[in-house]
């Protein structure tokens, strides 16, 4: 497969981009501060074509409609129809049912005949209406990126159908399309999500900044990036969308590397950890951890940021933070389940968000629980007020809903703080509570 088309579609649009880049600032400097969040999001969450048919569109979908009728088509027996129409017409199913109400398209599943088109005029007109939907595609990356998604989804197609038949393949060239197009499609998506994260942190830090607890320190550096979105949804706009969401990977070396469990925590501390270990060895209800540690300031300092006491010289400072690969049900009840690349995603980028936070003692959760040395439950904390619960912005942008605080002794810095976080609501349980203060106090001296 080539990528020739696309990628001479994606410099055009970047030439484009970059002689308008001064005009969409003006106008973005213009723009209302309180910009709805969804419309903000549904660009960068949203690969699928949606809008108006066309006449072209229409007749490519009545000519697939016949050919998968008549069992003509290298598809597996018993795919239902509305799958395989979405999939190749890269459109939402809610389009595709709203265009043929009376089609029922979930009802109808494939039964093969040829498995392929026999009459080479029906070919050459199959080819035809396809050129002539691409054609009918107005922006030249669209048309670029959906005549590829078709190529490779006949290609695969294609492949699976020679397979079951027990037909040989020369596979090489194949091979080495389909690495470079997972390559670019994990480096795109990779550049989506932090776009996407961008743009929620200035969500999140706009709300948590307006009001603040007294002796509650933010960095507000980050804040109002929620005005870049038009740079970002510039971005999202090179994403290929070829194949459906995968575990994130990394690159090496060209070479993708799937990212192991162990990796979304190994860089924390050794004491977070034993943490994480602990809560999946025992199959507890959290995803999400961070600490808070004590540590001294000038006095000049001390009054700086969003809090207002001038007194405090010892801060609540954050120490970290790592998230587990599974989660409890949200009963409770039931075996571990795989958390997705978007939840972990979506916690780890919470971690990042909770950097900007700093405490004085008795202020902000941890700096309370610091202070009284009193555990704390909190629930439904996406709805709190600040003075409950500081980071409630945060929490609304990336789904953290229970937070359970711990007062850890510590050998070397007196006492440090444990906050476990689900994105569930988990009902309290004192008794859980007390033997994760036995089990943190164990593992402290590893801080």
């Amino acid at each position: 497969m080539s990528f020739h088309e696309v990628d001479n579609a994606k410099r055009t649009a970047a030439a484009q981009l970059k002689s308008k880049q001064s005009l969409k600032k003006r106008k973005a400097s213009s723009e209302p501060q309180n910009s709805t969040q969804s419309n903000i999001l549904d660009g960068l969450e949203n690969d699928n074509r949606t809008g108006r048919w066309t006449l072209e569109e229409t007749a490519l979908c009545d000519k697939l409609i016949d050919r998968f009728k008549a069992g003509d088509l290298p598809v597996k027996n018993g795919v239902k129809l509305n799958d395989f129409l979405a999939n190749m017409l890269k459109s939402k199913q809610s389009r595709l049912t709203k265009k043929m109400k009376n089609a029922n398209l979930s009802g109808k599943q494939f039964t093969k005949t040829n498995g392929y088109i026999a009459n080479i005029e029906e070919c050459k007109q199959f080819s035809e209406l396809e050129d002539g939907f691409f054609r009918s595609i107005s922006d030249p990356l669209e048309q670029a990126s959906m005549r590829f998604h078709m190529q490779k989804e006949w290609r695969e197609l294609f492949s699976n159908y020679c397979i079951e038949i027990g037909q040989p393949l020369d596979v090489d060239m194949w091979l080495n399309s389909v690495e470079e197009m997972e390559k670019r499609e994990s480096l795109a998506k990779d550049s989506a999500r932090m776009a996407k994260r961008k743009v929620m942190m200035g969500i999140a830090l706009d709300q948590d900044i307006q009001n603040p607890d007294n002796g509650v320190f933010i960095d507000s550096s980050m804040s109002s990036r929620v005005h870049t979105f038009d740079s970002m949804k510039t971005d999202h706009g090179d994403i290929l969308g070829l194949v459906n969401e995968k575990p994130m990977k990394s690159v090496k070396n060209g070479t993708l590397i799937p990212k192991s469990k162990r990796e979304y925590w190994y860089n924390a501390s050794p004491f977070l950890g034993k943490v994480i270990s602990y809560i999946q060895r025992h199959g507890l209800p959290f995803e999400h951890v961070d600490a808070w540690v004590p540590s001294f300031v000038p006095d000049v300092d001390a009054s700086e940021g969003s809090g207002v006491n001038n007194d405090a010289t010892c801060r609540l400072c954050f120490g970290g933070s790592a998230t587990t690969d599974v989660y409890i049900p949200s009963d409770g009840v039931g075996q571990p389940v795989v958390l997705s690349s978007d939840d972990q995603f979506n916690l780890l980028s919470f971690g990042d968000y909770s950097q900007k936070f700093s405490f004085n003692l008795g202020c902000g959760l941890p700096g309370r629980i610091y202070e009284t040395g009193v555990p704390a439950w909190e629930q439904s904390v996406q709805n709190a007020p600040h003075h409950h619960f500081e980071r409630c912005g945060g929490a609304m942008q990336w789904g953290i809903k229970t937070v359970v605080g711990v007062p850890v002794p510590s050998p070397s810095v007196g006492r440090i703080v444990v906050l476990l976080y689900s994105k569930f609501d988990r009902k309290m349980d004192q008794e859980l509570v007390g033997k994760l203060y036995s089990e943190f106090k164990k593992v402290s001296f590893y801080w």
